[in-house]
């Protein structure tokens, strides 16, 4: 059984603003409202694991003050356990922008998160690299002795060669449908060739999720929910997904797990605010299993 998950990759502060509608181009829209929250795909797959009742460890670049900082004090109190590199300048910033529709744009600033290249660890038993610097992530793969891959929003930064490398070396890949396709472009393999090479766990959105794992395929429901906010339900997601390994269900009952949290966290805005409990989390997965509706 898992005993703790190396979480690499972003932490971030995300800025979410909320505007009527996005403008057309060379136009400008007025912002109904303002606010920051703690985010950063590692940060929040780490702090949803330790909310989880489970190991986490994360491993991130943050600024020489981070230890004086709120999120620094906030991550130590959920559990998570902190290997964070300083280098001087600007913790990673989220521009978010979502409309009254539920769109959702991102800007995304690296700021010190682009030193993590050369960042060094020792080997570790399970990895999750979340999106990151493509040098950072070829360096970390090398070091999971079993490794889940979610390039995201940076594989436009991997070539074929770094990508094709972290590929070989992947046991779990975490994407969206169109993700995958660019995958499928850079490292020229096709979908049937990486399911039969490592598990794929696809999300579609409001479709829910598909599970490609041990020559099967999954399809797991997306649950209903009142969106308020989408930011971090993806992260959300691989949380619940890990917990419910480390708590021994197997990968279709865990990819149940994330949708139920998915749910959950878009409910509040921020990618944190929302993050439910161990509790909370499998009473609803109970509620939905004997209703047939997960």
């Amino acid at each position: 059984m898992i005993e703790k998950v190396t979480v690499a990759g972003h932490i971030a502060i995300d800025h979410i603003f909320d505007i009527p509608y996005y403008p057309e181009k060379n136009h400008s829209i007025f912002i109904k409202s303002k606010e920051e929250y703690f985010g950063g795909g590692a940060a929040n797959i780490a702090a949803g694991i330790a909310k989880l009742g489970c190991k986490s460890e994360l491993v991130a670049a943050v600024d020489k003050n981070f230890e004086k900082s709120a999120y620094h004090n906030h991550l130590k109190r959920m559990g998570v356990e902190l290997n964070v590199k300083k280098f001087d300048g600007e913790i990673a910033q989220a521009y978010i922008f979502n409309d009254d529709a539920h769109n959702q744009i991102t800007y995304f600033y690296w700021g010190v998160s682009e030193n993590m290249r050369d960042a060094k660890i020792e080997e570790r038993e399970v990895i999750h690299i979340a999106p990151s610097h493509p040098e950072f992530a070829y360096n970390m793969a090398g070091k999971a002795k079993f490794l889940a891959f979610e390039p995201g929003q940076d594989i436009p930064r991997y070539d074929r060669e770094k990508l094709s490398s972290i590929i070989e070396k992947t046991d779990i890949l975490f994407c969206n449908i169109f993700e995958l396709k660019k995958i499928e472009r850079i490292v020229g393999m096709k979908r049937e060739k990486l399911k039969k090479h490592m598990d794929l766990v696809v999300t579609e959105g409001e479709k829910g999720s598909v599970l490609h794992a041990g020559g099967k395929t999954k399809k797991i429901p997306s649950v209903e929910a009142d969106v308020i906010d989408p930011t971090g339900a993806g992260d959300a997601y691989r949380a619940a997904f890990w917990a419910g390994l480390m708590h021994g269900m197997d990968m279709e009952e865990s990819c149940k797990l994330g949708s139920i949290a998915s749910s959950l966290v878009v409910g509040k805005k921020g990618a944190q605010t929302g993050l439910p409990d161990w509790g909370m989390l499998i009473k609803k997965y109970e509620i939905l299993s004997k209703a047939e509706k997960i």
